[in-house]
């Protein structure tokens, strides 16, 4: 009897440390998967807002320069939309249009405007806002436009997804134990039945033989 109780303890202590492992090296796996989709999206997100935010910068600066829009209906405009800021200038730098003054997000200088004029169009961060700088030619002259937004939406939704990753990982680590667990102890199955059977192996039974069911396997 203390045979088999050792047997089927030590067999316990196999199982759990063998679910533990597999569970831990599936897991690492699997937040690394994780990771990659949220630091993919997380860039995607970026690069479209990014594109969006030229085409509405692009946008502002031709209706100002085609006098389409005045500058006070555009700053109004900036009034329901405080997230995205757009500024014009020229290409020695004088500035013809600010959404608002007071509230100066990209800090543009002279180094900034040559910059933009080298590259032909930048891109940069600015804490949370993203921020552009391209050319606009408009009747045969450059202009440098400039704006920067803040990406509610965007952000948000990447939230979610790290909730919804998170909680998968939750959900999927539990899964894993469990299953790990079982399969564990169907492994080890035939070497406690073995183990189990060696004990019967006495000195008036010497003759007693294991059943081995496949003589050409591990066990």
């Amino acid at each position: 009897t203390w045979n088999r109780l050792h047997i089927n303890r030590e067999s316990m202590k196999i199982r759990t440390s063998l679910t533990l492992k597999t569970t831990v090296a599936t897991a690492a796996v699997f937040l690394l998967c994780m990771v990659l989709i949220y630091v993919v999206s997380s860039h995607s997100r970026s690069r479209t807002f990014y594109h969006d935010l030229k085409g509405e910068a692009v946008t502002k600066a031709h209706l100002f320069l085609q006098n389409q829009v005045d500058a006070a209906t555009m700053q109004s405009i900036y009034l329901n939309n405080r997230k995205f800021i757009d500024e014009v200038y020229t290409s020695d730098f004088r500035m013809l249009y600010h959404d608002a003054i007071d509230n100066d997000i990209i800090k543009e200088n002279a180094d900034m405007i040559a910059h933009i004029l080298s590259e032909k169009e930048i891109e940069f961060d600015i804490g949370e806002y993203q921020g552009v700088g391209l050319i606009y030619t408009y009747d045969g002259k450059d202009y440098i436009v400039t704006a920067a937004a803040y990406d509610g939406y965007g952000h948000q939704n990447m939230h979610e997804l790290l909730k919804t990753l998170v909680i998968l990982f939750v959900i999927g680590l539990s899964l894993l134990y469990v299953t790990g667990y079982i399969l564990a102890g169907a492994a080890l199955r035939p070497v406690k039945a073995i183990a189990e059977e060696a004990e019967k192996i006495t000195e008036s039974k010497l003759d007693h033989r294991l059943p081995v069911k496949n003589d050409k396997d591990e066990l």
